[in-house]
């Protein structure tokens, strides 16, 4: 090294060489650590003896939930320490790497395999190699004199271990190459839900009260009773804004252009859009939610009247049968004959409840758009994958990532 620094690559490899090469002293300090590491560790120190090696871990289930390193190792380091009588030391939040092999020091990022595989290439470098640490850094980690130690000053007890042991049994990590399929996937697209509701008025009937259902004897009425009442039935509803006239039909036509330009359909999943064309698609949701709101807005009136005038010919229709043969819910307190007004007032008042109001219909006029991550479980379901690459050709990630990060997995584990 010549006293030289050198910016490298420390993936698992690396570390077990540096630890395994030690003679005299080993200081492995990180957030975590895997089982071959661990393994390796383990084999030095009894070798070295249990002053010779400084072992110092964040005793933590979230590091093993990051990848930083796992319980098997964590466990493997602790019994290794007990049968020498040493310590593994516990330094909360921990996420640098240090490794003094003798003469040697490698000062690494660790790896969070959550969300990416380790790798071994020096073209992907995440160390800095040097000769003998600097004294500052030999002092802050207990070689030469204990009592100048800046960090690991608590032993990592049993019973700390049984903890982490069942915090990771209660919310155990998820397999890492499917996490970061999720990651690839959710970093490009997202699922997006977006519906429009409420808009098609021509298609609103209103529910007519089932004892009053047959009675109307109108031939054009009857034709518009099917237990429900067609409220506008062929009447056009429309409203002009600015130089444009916006209709149930545009309005369905919009959402629909919307879907075609910026969503990819997912055959019994849903729709995805690309993050890159996510700004553009909210900014075409927004519009359609104007013009949404100004058809709402300027056919209130128009259906209000509509209501009005259906409302009346329901009850010219309907009140010659209900004063020959009046419910029962209208005899109950007046008789069998009740007074004419009483019967029109009732049928009145239960047709006006059937209809509702025009403010009740337009508040329901609504566009909706939520955006969803990608869960677990669908990157664990073949049919998923196949039917994302059927949909999406063309995308590298697809067909290419999702089995770089498992492959890159197996590699280390050799």
């Amino acid at each position: 090294m010549n006293g030289t620094t050198s910016i490298t690559n420390a993936g698992e490899d690396r570390l077990v060489e540096y630890v395994a090469s030690a003679r005299k002293r080993l200081v492995y300090v990180a957030p975590g650590v895997s089982e071959r590491v661990a393994e390796a560790l383990t084999q030095n120190w009894q070798l070295l003896g249990r002053n010779a090696v400084t072992v110092i871990l964040d005793a933590d289930p979230e590091v093993c939930r990051l990848g930083l390193g796992t319980l098997e190792g964590l466990k493997r380091l602790q019994g290794a320490a007990v049968e020498l009588g040493a310590l593994v030391c516990h330094q909360p939040g921990l996420r640098i790497g240090l490794v003094i092999s003798d003469n040697r020091t490698l000062i690494f990022s660790p790896t969070p395999l959550l969300i990416e595989a380790g790798s071994d290439a020096p073209e992907r470098p995440n160390a800095i190699e040097l000769a003998s640490p600097p004294q500052a850094l030999a002092e802050d980690v207990g070689l030469g004199s204990h009592a100048a130690r800046q960090i690991g000053l608590d032993p990592v007890t049993p019973d700390r271990i049984t903890e982490v042991e069942a915090d990771l049994q209660a919310a155990p990590p998820v397999k890492f190459d499917l996490a970061r399929r999720v990651r690839v996937f959710t970093s490009r697209f997202q699922f997006v839900e977006l519906e429009m509701t409420g808009c098609f008025i021509s298609r609103k009937r209103v529910r007519i009260p089932s004892d009053l259902v047959g009675l109307a004897r109108t031939q054009d009425i009857e034709s518009r009773f099917h237990a429900h009442f067609d409220l506008v039935q062929k009447q056009r509803m429309e409203i002009e804004a600015g130089d444009r006239v916006i209709t149930e039909h545009s309005l369905q036509r919009g959402r629909r252009d919307i879907e075609k330009r910026f969503l990819v359909s997912l055959s019994g999943f849903g729709m995805v859009v690309l993050r890159a064309n996510k700004d553009k698609l909210t900014e075409a949701v927004e519009q359609l939610s104007k013009d949404v709101k100004a058809f709402s807005k300027g056919v209130k009136q128009q259906l209000q009247e509509r209501i009005e005038e259906s409302r009346e010919t329901v009850v010219g229709a309907l009140l010659p049968a209900v004063e020959r043969n009046p419910p029962d819910a209208y005899t109950k307190t007046h008789g069998p004959k009740p007074p004419k007004d009483f019967l029109r007032q009732r049928l009145t008042e239960d047709v006006e409840r059937a209809f509702g109001s025009a403010d009740a219909l337009v508040s329901e006029m609504k566009v909706a758009l939520v955006f969803k991550d990608v869960a677990y479980e669908s990157l664990v379901d073949g049919k998923f994958l196949e039917t994302a690459r059927k949909a999406m050709p063309g995308i590298a990630f697809l067909h290419e990532e999702y089995e770089a990060a498992p492959a890159a997995e197996q590699r280390h584990r050799r």
